[in-house]
């Protein structure tokens, strides 16, 4: 194999695709199910359809919910009771029934028809049983900072004041800044400090993996609309650099083709794309994608490769791994400042060519 990596982009199942067919296996096992024990399994949509007209259903006080799973036990209590004996309903079904007949309902309606997860925001104006409740979530962080922010109480220092200027004046210094200003990389500062600290990670812990080493590929997941830390990287060391983001390019100042050796980029998920190389390098800077994922579409000579992260958002437990190097860099201007090093992963190893 040449110290080319190979990538190839595979084609992915979508995500409402592949849950309408959960959802369909679900509702034939289910139906399986009631046909062994002999229980009867079907119900007339016009039964469903009055009973919760009976129900009149309206949308609940602000902060209220229903949960969707509280309707199907109620309706298989009024079939039993009707009925005189055990019933079985297949819930997958019961509940895409549901969720038309509400759709329909407050298709018209001046109040704000809402699903969240299984729970709708409705209440019965007739049954107690079906009453709406309030439920307590997590605070959004990133509302709270809002708020903040506009109410003039940050809870932390300023950044500005309190952050060290050290990647600043690196890339002042830097031979490739002119590169990387002409291409308009970089957005801001924030997004300048972080790809420069994903490769200070590199050159402080992954001293092993020689700049100038050719059989290198640098993969780089979540990189942006523009191949930010991939040209980071290619213009700094002699490797192989792939940036790989769904929505890589769609920026008014990304370009078709950039005029620097070594890079490539693909508006692609990970997941949508196995790559091959001799010796591999991962880099997720604020990537949402767990590393499990990211690994399993990476192949290189000796089944392993070294990763830099950075996590940030609700991907800190979904990109971690044993025997991590970790700190958080100042330099870094952002919250999230974390970062993680590990120099051997466990990924796919490819058979010798």
């Amino acid at each position: 194999m040449s110290n080319q990596p190979i990538v190839e982009i595979i084609e992915v199942e979508p995500r409402w695709i592949t849950a309408q067919r959960v959802r369909d296996e679900l509702v034939a096992s289910e139906r399986a199910a009631a046909r062994e024990s002999g229980l009867p399994t079907n119900f007339d949509r016009r039964d469903l359809d009055e009973w919760l007209d009976a129900l009149a259903f309206d949308i609940a006080p602000v902060g209220e919910w229903l949960e969707s799973v509280r309707v199907f036990e109620a309706f298989k209590v009024h079939l039993t009771t009707r009925e005189r004996r055990s019933v079985h309903i297949a819930q997958g079904e019961f509940l895409t029934c549901l969720g038309s007949h509400l759709r329909e309902r407050f298709l018209h309606c001046q109040g704000e028809f809402k699903k969240f997860k299984s729970r709708y925001n409705i209440t019965s104006k007739t049954s107690e049983s079906l009453k709406s409740r309030a439920i307590e979530y997590r605070t959004n962080r990133k509302m709270t900072r809002a708020k903040q922010k506009e109410s003039g109480h940050s809870g932390q220092p300023s950044v500005v004041a309190s952050e060290s200027r050290k990647y600043m004046n690196e890339f002042l210094k830097t031979k490739c800044s002119i590169i990387l200003l002409e291409n308009e990389l970089f957005p801001d500062a924030k997004e300048l400090s972080e790809s420069f600290g994903a490769f200070n990670a590199c050159r402080k812990h992954l001293g092993e993996f020689k700049m100038d080493d050719e059989s290198i590929s640098l993969i780089s997941v979540g990189d942006g609309m523009t191949p930010r830390t991939a040209a980071l990287f290619a213009l700094r060391t002699s490797w192989h650099c792939i940036a790989i983001d769904p929505k890589m390019g769609l920026s008014k100042k990304s370009k078709q083709k950039y005029d620097i050796a070594r890079l490539q980029f693909h508006r692609a998920k990970i997941e949508e794309v196995r790559i091959r190389a001799k010796k591999a390098i991962i880099v997720m800077v604020h990537a949402h994608i767990s590393l499990a994922k990211t690994l399993a579409s990476v192949t290189s000579d000796d089944g392993t490769a070294a990763c830099i992260a950075l996590p940030c958002c609700n991907y800190y437990a979904s990109i971690d791994a044993p025997n991590r190097i970790e700190y958080s860099d100042i330099a870094v201007l952002s919250p999230h400042r974390t970062v993680r090093v590990w120099k051997r992963l466990s990924c796919s190893r490819h058979a010798n060519d």
